[in-house]
Formats: C-alpha cells, sequence, structure tokens
C-alpha cells in the first residue's frame, strides 16, 4: 500500500490519470468529426466566395441591361419625334399638293377660256396678226451663214 502522505497525491494522480484517458477517448471519437466539420466550412466558404462571385456577375449584367434599357427608352422618344415630324410635314405636304391642285386647276380654267378682247388688243401688230405682213428683222439675212464645207475668202 501507500504511505499516508502520498494517499492524497496518488487519489488527484489517479483522477488526473482517469480525465487525461477521457479526455484522449473523446478526442480519439471527435478528430474525424472535426476534420469533416472542418472541410464542411472550408467547401461552404469556397461556395460562398463563388456565391459573391455569382452575386457581382449579375449586377453587372444588370447594370448593363439597365443601361441598355435607357438607351431604348431614349431611342424610342427619338423615334416618337421622328414620326411627330413626319406627321407634321406629311399634313404640310397635303396641305401644299391641294394649293398645287387648286392652282394648276386655276391656271387650267384660265387657259381655257377665250383671250379677253382687251388684252388681244393690248399686242395686236401686224407681225402677229398677218402672216404676210412678217418679216425677219434687217440684221438677219437667209444666207448668212455659209453651208459647212464651203471655202469663204477670209477662211483659206
Amino acid at each position: 500500500m501507500i504511505p499516508g502522505q502520498y494517499q492524497l497525491a496518488a487519489k488527484v494522480g489517479g483522477v488526473l490519470l482517469l480525465m487525461a484517458l477521457a479526455g484522449g477517448a473523446v478526442w480519439w471519437g471527435l478528430a474525424p468529426r472535426i476534420a469533416i466539420e472542418a472541410q464542411r466550412a472550408d467547401g461552404a466558404e469556397r461556395e460562398k466566395a463563388e456565391a459573391e462571385a455569382m452575386v457581382e456577375l449579375q449586377a453587372g449584367v444588370l447594370a448593363a441591361q439597365q443601361q441598355t434599357l435607357g438607351q431604348l427608352a431614349e431611342i424610342d422618344r427619338r423615334m416618337q419625334q421622328l414620326g411627330q415630324a413626319v406627321t407634321r410635314n406629311q399634313a404640310a405636304s397635303a396641305a401644299a399638293l391641294e394649293e398645287l391642285k387648286r392652282h394648276d386647276q386655276a391656271v387650267a380654267d384660265y387657259l381655257a377660256a377665250a383671250v379677253p378682247a382687251a388684252l388681244g388688243l393690248l399686242y395686236q401688230r401686224p407681225e402677229t396678226t398677218d402672216p404676210a405682213a412678217y418679216t425677219a428683222p434687217a440684221g438677219v439675212q437667209p444666207g448668212a451663214v455659209p453651208p459647212a464645207g464651203q471655202a469663204t475668202a477670209g477662211n483659206q
């Protein structure tokens, strides 16, 4: 047996030994679980990083889509302005065409009518009313230009 003075130390040593054995058994049982949990944590961190990268990519895509939608809205606004301008131009062209038709009809009616007597007398002269009275002006003679191929006195 153990002397009395060492009995307390032996009891404390036995308790410590039992605690160490219990701790080793617990460690032996939990060590694989700890490793598995560490792997799960690493996997979760990788998945989190991938998810964050995906979120950033989607944010970039959404920003590009928003920009494209803004450009499409601007194009739509310009197309509406062009449509309004075309409508205004069409209305102005239709009005101008109607005015031309009225004017052409007025001119056609005027030309179809007889010349007023007062206007005819205003421009009356023998050259326009009597063909026999027509004579060529004095400066132009019927044979002023020689036919092609004939030599003239000045051009030898």
